[in-house]
Formats: C-alpha cells, sequence, structure tokens
C-alpha cells in the first residue's frame, strides 16, 4: 500500500479503527468514542477491548452508561469483560444505575469476569425493581461459583423477600450441596415466593428419581 493509499484510508472509519488496533493507540481509540457516529464507536469499543488497555476503562464505562445507538452499550460491556478484574472499579456504579438496561448489562458483565468482589453488590440486584435486572443478577451470581456460596447462604437470611427469594434461586442454580441446610430452613420463611425459591432449589439439587 502507497502512502496516498494508507492516508486516504485513514478517512475510511473502519481502516481508521482498524489502522490505530494495529498500533495499539487505545488514546486515539477512546477519542473517537466522543468525536464519532455510533457506528464508529462501536468499532473502536471493540478494538479497545481487543487491546485490552486500562486507559479505556473510563470511557468504556461511560459508553455503557450512554445512549443506546446501534449496540454500543453491548459491545462496551463486552470489552469490559475483556479487561477483566481490573474493570471492577469501573463496572460496580453501574450496577445501580437509574437506567434498568445498565443495571443488566453491568450485572452480566460482572458475572462474566467471575470475580467475587462482585458478589455483594450483585446480592443486592436481587431485590432491583426491574425483574430482567433480578434475573441477570442471579445469573451472575451463579457464574462466580462455589467460592459465592458463603455470601449467598448469608443473603437467605436478608430483610428483603425479594433478596431472600433470588438467594435460593442462585444456590439450586449453583448446584452446591453445600447450599441444602440453609434452603431447608428457607422451606419455613414466612414469605411464600422465597419458601417456593427454596423448594425448587432442592428439587435441583436432590432431583426425585
Amino acid at each position: 500500500m502507497g502512502l496516498y493509499d494508507l492516508i486516504a484510508g485513514l478517512f475510511v472509519p473502519e481502516r481508521r479503527v482498524a489502522y490505530l488496533r494495529e498500533r495499539g493507540d487505545s488514546a486515539r481509540l477512546v477519542r473517537l468514542l466522543t468525536r464519532c457516529e455510533p457506528s464508529v464507536r462501536h468499532l473502536a469499543i471493540a478494538a479497545l477491548g481487543d487491546l485490552r488497555n486500562p486507559v479505556a476503562l473510563p470511557a468504556l464505562a461511560a459508553a455503557l452508561e450512554g445512549p443506546d445507538e446501534e449496540g454500543v452499550r453491548w459491545r462496551a460491556a463486552e470489552a469490559l469483560v475483556k479487561l477483566g478484574p481490573c474493570a471492577l472499579d469501573s463496572l460496580i456504579p453501574l450496577v445501580a444505575s437509574d437506567d434498568p438496561d445498565v443495571r443488566w448489562k453491568a450485572c452480566v458483565a460482572l458475572g462474566e469476569i467471575g470475580d467475587l468482589r462482585a458478589a455483594p453488590v450483585l446480592i443486592e440486584r436481587l431485590a432491583d425493581t426491574d425483574r430482567f435486572v433480578r434475573t441477570r443478577a442471579v445469573s451472575a451470581l451463579v457464574r462466580l461459583g462455589s467460592p459465592a456460596l458463603p455470601l449467598l447462604t448469608i443473603a437467605l437470611e436478608d430483610p428483603d423477600a425479594r433478596v431472600r427469594a433470588g438467594a435460593a434461586d442462585s444456590l439450586g442454580q449453583l448446584g452446591e450441596a453445600g447450599a441444602i441446610e440453609g434452603l431447608l430452613i428457607a422451606l419455613k420463611d414466612p414469605v411464600e415466593s422465597v419458601r417456593r425459591a427454596a423448594a425448587v432449589a432442592l428439587l435441583r439439587l436432590n432431583p426425585v428419581a
């Protein structure tokens, strides 16, 4: 490729993003997130996820919380997952966003990262006013695996019945025998929805032949 073709290609969004990605130029890719149309931001976010440079964390978190144009939010969540545990401090505040769409995407991302430090905020989302956020929080807690068992068992005693029911659901999906004792106690919960969730969880852990 000649110099003219290279320069001309930089005016084509796809080529410009590819060029910056190949150079590992995270700083310029970040600038594209505030200066370009959604389709270009989408590409730049994907490139930043591939580069895994923590310098992009604030911009990616802002993209997740910003307007959801052409799947920009979901792409930002995916990019944050690629950055791994260092993205926790950027994602955790978004779990309490006023926008339920942001909350559930942040829950999913935290579950994908799989760091136990996210468990307390995910447990809080079991009481979310939005049903879809609650289900995503359950799924995320299950993805944390057996290390989440003690915290989920404690959550069976939470003052909020929605948290207790969500914890029971998570424990059932987690599939750990260590959850049985707490779930048996939850069968006596004063709230019917919690008792039902505990019963379903126990059936998952010890299905009837």
